[in-house]
């Protein structure tokens, strides 16, 4: 189960100009993406062009990125609107606060505001973004970049108010976002601080364009025209560049200045006096722009202040909010009023339904605000929640609900989110269970098994077994007769699934095997919680990439066949997802009718639940089993099949994998022409990923195959050194086999046989232990070649005993000739041979035994007492019954025969 598909269950916020009729019900994405931070606000109407900075936008794209740092009030988001405003310019925006701590969200945000100068990108990538983020996401990152890359035209990407991200793992990525961002796009950062990236290398290429106070502030000339013709005041040139001396063209305090003038201010701050640029002083002080700010706020009428303070405590309000927190049906005509005094108002967007104050003004509304006492305060968050609440908007209720220390009402409404949605994103309600007090969370069963799942991977085993008990304990023993007997059933059930999943994450397979047989033992009707585990990824096959199995054939047949075989009757997704594992440990162990058996079942109940994470898998073992059974095309079509069931969606994201496996077998049927239509194509973005998945290695294993097909052989040693490395440092034992093999191939193609037989030991000493049987036999006559010469040399003691046991490689060459038969390939004389046969008689076998242990014919008589030349006529007999013309003859036939 990972993190984007636990089990968290989620609710949508429509787009803000729609209608909010749908409730709590809909799309999750539009409950984490408010399209109101997807555009700067519209310039406000006091707005004075400035044509040295606003003519600057036709010089960034000379640059690759482009910082605006400076206080707040600077007028940074001011000039982005002016630069946006240009028509010429394709501006992607996005308006961050201090809620976009969230990574994911945060990327989020990106692609919706990317998608509105790149149509399409939300559809094209979204998907395939959000199934790489959670297990890889500088994957999903190359993803994004390279769909962005396609595009020619010039946009810009802006960032609005940086400095309310604090994640570093935000960070980190932006900086590797910024290293590889296409020409094609500019990146714009505005922020009140300097950023945490490392931007040297782009200064000294003259990459990065940086906009200080210094750039930002009014000079005496603009200062005077805004006073005079923005602000229309009747004052002199002088005064009004005094002021601008004063706020050292700090915009929001030549407004205060401006405005305090305007309402008739008896004295203003002396020249000597520099006006604060911070939001804060020291604990205690109180800074001069808070002077001038109480200023214009005591000029305004009794209403109009209760208008302001009440109304302070949203990050965003319309008309019927305002309204509702202040018992004023006038609220309306108050908001028009402020915009059209410049009031530190900001609309939103273009239809100015939604607005918020400005930074500077919020803050010291909400300080003059909590003079009133907290009661107050909690009072107007309460009111706040509600109106969010009803009107469809339930991550900015519960914000308030928190915020006003209304935790039971925050609880009640996030038990009541995850009662009506599942599969979303953990981390879109996990930040409430940070601030929910944990006994509140603790008294409501449900809610309290969403959090220990949300906190499943970062529990100690042994602390979360506690925690189920007692939760299991208090729902048996406290709340019978207190809930419904179904519920009561429910919570039950989920915990079973719950102690199944941590059991999983801790590679406790014996305990993930235990509880799901016992989950079905209990006699639970259906197996929905399992549809949304899907065990950290989707990958079509089970063997290779399941966690805490990861090849190992031992533990994987104790954890899958005991699941499997409870589950088998059961039309359930646990049946087909653990019935493929099985199935795929039963081909490698060459079992190949009790595989083809189980294939069918895992197949048959994966077509009635129709689940992607399904169906592919099953479809691929079916496919692999029909190339083992000698029916490459009925392999090929199999996988055709399972196309025409997927949706596009989920085709997008199977599409690579299928491929690989469709490649893998038409290397059998037409080598040369699929290798090199193989090789067309570059490799994919897996290869420069961080960290690939089992199937992306699976898809450079095929193209390394089509590499030694083609004879380019340095190319293949390259790669498979990248993959065997990976393999190894993540325990993959199924992928340092196939290397192994591949290597020893190629080298004996190259005619290096001590090299190749060198590889060729050590997926004998990889395979051997865990009984791998399918993945030597695959590789076709060229590696029973070399187990021959294996065997003969290690007889021989030509090289050193490598703890390979001789009968692990007998069994192997019996495997070689059974598949032979079976794919009809032997000959008239070697169809049927085996001991009983042949007809060797007794002292025949012991003699034979002793010819392929390297014994000559007076060793032989030795040990049996008769003579060499009785030896010789029973060798002979031997040959003759073999068909063999030669001792060595003789043993490469019998081990092909498996009579050793």
């Amino acid at each position: 189960m990972n993190r984007k598909t636990g089990t968290m269950v989620l609710i949508q916020e429509d787009l803000m100009q729609q209608e909010h009729t749908a409730g709590l019900h809909g799309d999750w994405l539009q409950f984490m993406i408010l399209t109101t931070k997807l555009e700067l606000p519209p310039l406000p109407t006091d707005t004075m062009d400035r044509p040295r900075l606003s003519l600057q936008c036709k010089e960034l794209f000379q640059s690759k990125v482009t910082l605006l740092t400076a206080p707040a009030g600077s007028g940074k988001s001011t000039l982005l609107g002016s630069w946006v405003r240009n028509e010429a310019v394709h501006a992607a925006c996005v308006c961050l606060d201090d809620k976009d701590q969230d990574p994911l969200q945060f990327w989020l945000y990106v692609i919706h505001a990317l998608d509105r100068v790149r149509e399409g990108l939300v559809g094209d990538v979204l998907p395939h973004f959000l199934q790489r983020y959670p297990i890889d996401p500088r994957s999903a990152l190359i993803l994004l970049l390279n769909r962005v890359a396609q595009a020619n035209q010039q946009a810009l990407l802006i960032l609005d108010d940086y400095h309310a991200v604090t994640r570093s793992e935000i960070h980190e990525q932006m900086q590797y976002f910024i290293e590889n961002l296409p020409l094609s796009i500019h990146l714009v950062l505005s922020s009140r601080t300097y950023p945490p990236f490392k931007l040297e290398k782009l200064r000294l290429r003259g990459e990065l364009k940086h906009f200080t106070l210094q750039e930002l502030a009014f000079t005496a000339e603009e200062g005077i025209e805004f006073c005079q013709e923005i602000m229309q005041l009747d004052i002199a040139g002088e005064d009004a560049r005094g002021w601008v001396q004063q706020t050292e063209g700090w915009a929001a305090g030549l407004k205060l200045l401006a405005l305090s003038h305007a309402w008739g201010a008896d004295s203003l701050v002396s020249p000597s006096t520099s006006l604060s640029r911070e939001d804060h002083g020291q604990p205690g002080e109180r800074t001069i722009s808070d002077y001038l700010l109480e200023e214009v706020f005591q000029r305004q009428s009794p209403e109009m202040q209760q208008f302001l303070l009440r109304t302070a405590i949203t990050r965003r309000m319309n008309s019927s909010l305002c309204q509702v927190l202040s018992d004023m049906q006038e609220a309306p005509h108050l908001l028009r009023q402020l915009e059209k005094e410049h009031l530190f108002l900001v609309p939103l967007d273009r239809e100015r339904h939604w607005y918020r104050y400005h930074h500077l003004f919020s803050a010291f509304l909400r300080r003059e605000l909590a003079r009133y006492g907290t009661e107050q305060v909690d009072e107007l968050h309460a009111l706040a929640a509600h109106w969010y609440e009803q009107q469809g908007y339930p991550a900015e209720a519960l914000d308030h609900y928190i915020l006003g220390q209304h935790m039971q009402d925050a609880a009640r409404l996030l038990e009541e989110l995850f009662a009506h949605f599942i599969m979303g994103e953990w981390w879109t309600l996990r930040r409430y269970f940070d601030v929910l007090p944990l006994e509140i969370v603790k008294a409501r069963p449900k809610l309290y098994m969403s959090y220990l799942f949300l906190v499943a991977r970062e529990m100690p085993y042994g602390q979360m077994v506690k925690q189920l008990d007692e939760l299991e304990h208090v729902i048996r023993v406290h709340l019978q007769g207190q809930l419904e007997p179904e519920i009561i059933g429910y919570l039950l059930q989920v915990i079973c699934v719950m102690r199944a999943y941590m059991a999983y994450l801790n590679r406790d397979l014996d305990g993930l095997a235990h509880y799901l047989v016992s989950y079905i033992d209990q006699g639970y009707p259906d197996d929905i919680a399992f549809q949304y585990m899907d065990y950290d990824r989707r990958e079509s096959m089970r063997l290779r990439s399941f966690h805490g199995v990861n090849g190992y054939l031992r533990r994987a047949e104790a954890c899958f066949g005991a699941i499997t075989e409870r589950w088998l009757a059961e039309h359930a997704y646990v049946t087909s997802y653990y019935g493929v594992g099985y199935g795929e440990i039963l081909m490698e162990q060459d079992r190949l009718s009790e595989a083809v058996s189980y294939a069918d079942r895992a197949l048959e109940v994966a077509l009635q639940i129709k689940v992607a994470a399904l169906l592919v898998p099953a479809y691929v073992l079916k496919a692999r089993l029909e190339l083992t059974l000698g029916r490459p095309e009925e392999g090929v079509k199999l996988l055709q099949q399972v196309t025409g069931l997927l949706s596009v969606k989920d085709m997008d994201y199977w599409q690579p994998a299928l491929e690989a496996h469709q490649h893998r077998i038409l290397l059998e049927v037409s080598p040369l022409e699929s290798a090199q239509t193989i090789l067309v194509k570059p490799a994919g973005e897996g290869s420069m990923a961080a960290e690939t998945s089992c199937d992306q290695i699976f898809h450079s294993m095929v193209r390394i195959r089509a590499m030694i097909v083609l004879e380019q052989y340095d190319f293949a040693q390259e790669e498979l050194r990248r993959i065997r490395n990976q393999a190894e440092e993540r325990d993959w034992l199924t992928e340092q086999v196939e290397c192994a093999l591949l290597e020893s191939i190629m080298l004996q193609k190259q005619g290096f046989t001590d090299a190749s037989v060198a590889a060729l030991s050590r997926a004998l000493v990889l395979g051997g232990p865990e009984g791998y049987i399918r993945s030597f036999v695959a590789e076709g006559e060229q590696i029973r070649r070399l187990l021959q010469d294996y065997l003969y040399l290690r007889r021989t003691k030509a090289i050193q005993d490598d703890g390979v046991k001789m009968a692990y490689v007998k069994q192997l060459l019996s495997a070689f000739a059974r598949d032979k038969r079976a794919r009809g390939l032997s000959s008239v004389g070697e169809a049927n041979l085996d001991t009983k046969e042949v007809g060797l008689s007794p002292m025949e076998q012991k003699i034979f035994g002793y010819i392929a242990e390297g014994l000559t014919s007076k060793q032989i008589a030795v040990e049996f007492g008769i003579s060499p030349g009785t030896v010789n006529t029973h060798i002979r007999r031997v040959f003759a019954k073999l068909g063999a013309s030669s001792r060595t003859h003789a043993v490469q036939i019998a081990e092909q025969r498996g009579l050793l």
